[in-house]
């Protein structure tokens, strides 16, 4: 046994051991700050900014984690497999909690600016603590199955030292799993997240708020792409690798080498996330851009001179 745990360190193993450090420090700072600036400063409360709390909440979590993953790969030793199984665990859920939470920020800020006098949508909006309920319970449900599964396999001799955070994604690659993986997991939420983008960089580049300076479109802009930018860089990697672990079984070696560099790489959304707290802020939040473009959106089909006269009210 002893034998086959003192397998010797890859050349790999720094380079992982650095990136999921460098996460953690910088993930655990920015994202306190973030949940210190949300409690703090009360005074903004919206839709949006439920989501943003849940969202670094996950990313809280993951970057609570992360030392176990440092820790693996710089000693290279046994670990208990049930440790290994819970790092996995909460893995999955800050990835899937995090792909949704920004598909529900995505979503708030697109009906907000788009449909502003839609009483019906602004009602449904406040609903925004028991979608952020529904997403927890979705993605830990949805998690479980894969914990489950490796719990009930065989137990093999001295995989928790050889495989732990090495391993083939066996359980998520079954056909039916990877199937609702890709569609709900992936899919939806991405084709969700860039019709609201367009949609909403059309919305404000027509508006005349934009027009006449009561907001930069470009900060907007720079918003939209932020959160485009989050999700392909960090989580589309990782699935397009689950899919081609799955049809191209011939390469499987290049493709694991390849699936374990996406898994640090999903882990850096806990540091890229606050650029969709930051773009949101400074540009959704503040009270006085919020209400010129819903100005703005309710005067366009009326007269000039009636939008005068409203303006000087």
């Amino acid at each position: 046994m002893n034998g086959n745990c003192s397998k010797g360190s890859l050349w790999s193993d720094p380079v992982y051991a650095a990136a999921f450090g460098l996460t953690f420090v910088a993930g655990l700072v920015l994202n306190s700050l973030a949940l210190v600036f949300f409690f703090r400063f009360t005074q903004i409360r919206s839709q949006t900014t439920v989501y943003m709390k849940n969202l670094a909440c996950a990313d809280l979590l993951l970057v609570a984690s992360l030392p176990i993953r440092c820790s693996f790969y710089i000693l290279r030793q046994p670990f208990p497999q049930l440790l290994c199984e819970l790092t996995g665990l909460i893995f999955l859920v800050n990835m899937y909690a995090s792909i949704f939470f920004l598909t529900c920020i995505s979503l708030d800020r697109c009906v907000a600016v788009c449909f502003p006098m839609k009483s019906v949508l602004s009602r449904l909006r406040r609903q925004a603590h028991w979608y952020s309920v529904g997403v927890w319970v979705l993605v830990v449900g949805a998690s479980l199955p894969p914990y489950l599964h490796i719990k009930l396999a065989p137990r093999h001799l001295n995989a928790s030292c050889i495989l732990c955070f090495d391993q083939r994604p066996n359980y998520i690659t079954q056909p039916t799993t990877l199937a609702f993986t890709l569609l709900v997991g992936c899919g939806l939420p991405l084709a969700t997240i860039l019709a609201c983008s367009l949609a909403l960089m059309r919305t404000v580049r027509r508006s005349s708020a934009a027009r006449m300076d009561y907001i930069d479109w470009r900060k907007i802009r720079n918003m939209v792409v932020a959160n485009v930018v989050i999700f392909t860089v960090c989580f589309l990697p990782y699935h397009v690798l689950l899919l081609l672990l799955k049809v191209w079984p011939s390469q499987k070696d290049r493709l694991l080498a390849a699936y374990l560099a996406a898994v640090p790489l999903a882990c850096s959304n806990t540091v890229l996330d606050p650029l969709s707290y930051y773009f949101a802020t400074e540009t959704f939040q503040r009270s006085l851009g919020i209400q010129a473009m819903k100005m703005a959106l309710t005067t366009n089909t009326e007269s000039d001179g009636h939008d005068r006269v409203r303006g000087n009210t």
